[in-house]
């Protein structure tokens, strides 16, 4: 898959604000755990960031093992952005193998959580409408903490990028509406969509891996085939991050036919899910037919 390091430098949404030039105007340097996550601050900086992602695309932070060089990437960073919540805990190994201090933005502080079985559940950037009343925001207030020269250029495409999530927002809303309701239910690989289920309007009747690394037990197995039997679940999700093997036999047990792989949550890809806003309609847009 792509490079190890994952670079949205100087290029926010194509409609934003671009303020100074890149050459006029210092670049704040910025590290981001994920790949999404760098997207979005991409789009709030412009020209007046680089943004980096440890991790590299297609991978997701669950299952991700932090390597000795990861560490160098933080040395220089200026800001290094998380999501908190226990998504990146890797990330607090590697601040204190590259040692110094280093400004950092958490972007799920404040965010009310979901918990699900007991755990609190940290993926709120499946809802648009959190990523653009939380997220948002606290990029750009950040940004300007560290960079106030640019606010101008931070508020601008703050705004700017906020519409564009609205109409996502409303985009694929329209496009869930195709699925009658007594099929929207979600049975997904790991619980990565509690806050989508929540925002569009979708059952979630369970999900196979409830500990990313730990397969399930054949009595939690065959209970949750009961449930989806009982649901009368019209199809199972996973991410293509992972093996589809558990996921075919699930549907294979509980008698259904459809099997969609090809999902992705905490991890950019290839186009057309190589941005936040291109994942979150590539996701719809696999989801959608298959419950239809």
């Amino acid at each position: 898959m792509a490079s190890a390091v994952f670079v949205v430098a100087a290029c926010g949404s194509p409609n934003a604000s671009s303020g100074p030039s890149a050459s006029s105007a210092a670049t704040l340097k910025v590290v981001a755990t994920t790949t999404v996550f760098a997207d979005i601050v991409g789009n709030v900086g412009g020209d007046r960031v680089s943004v980096a992602s440890i991790i590299p695309p297609g991978v997701g932070p669950e299952d991700y093992e932090a390597k000795p060089d990861d560490a160098k990437k933080l040395t220089d960073a200026q800001l290094i952005v998380s999501n908190g919540v226990g998504l990146d805990d890797f990330l607090d190994r590697l601040l204190s193998s590259a040692g110094g201090e280093h400004p950092r933005l958490v972007l799920g502080d404040g965010i009310p959580t979901l918990t699900i079985d007991g755990e609190v559940n940290p993926h709120f950037w499946l809802d648009p409408s959190l990523v653009k009343d939380y997220y948002i925001p606290a990029i750009a207030a950040k940004l300007t903490e560290l960079d106030p020269d640019g606010k101008a250029t931070y508020d601008a495409n703050a705004a700017t990028y906020g519409a564009e999530l609205d109409a996502l927002d409303a985009e694929l809303k329209t496009k869930i509406e195709e699925i009658p309701a007594a099929n929207r239910k979600l049975v997904t690989f790991h619980d990565a969509f509690p806050y989508f289920a929540r925002h569009f309007g979708f059952e979630l009747v369970g999900v196979i891996l409830e500990n990313v690394g730990q397969d399930p037990s054949a009595a939690d197995l065959a209970a949750l085939v009961d449930k989806v039997k009982a649901a009368h679940v019209k199809a199972v999700f996973s991410e293509a991050q992972f093996s589809p093997r558990l996921s075919e036999t699930l549907a294979d047990e509980a008698g259904v036919s459809t099997v969609v792989t090809t999902l992705y949550n905490d991890a950019l890809s290839d186009a057309p899910a190589d941005t936040y806003a291109g994942l979150m309609r590539w996701n719809v847009d696999q989801i959608v037919p298959a419950l239809r």
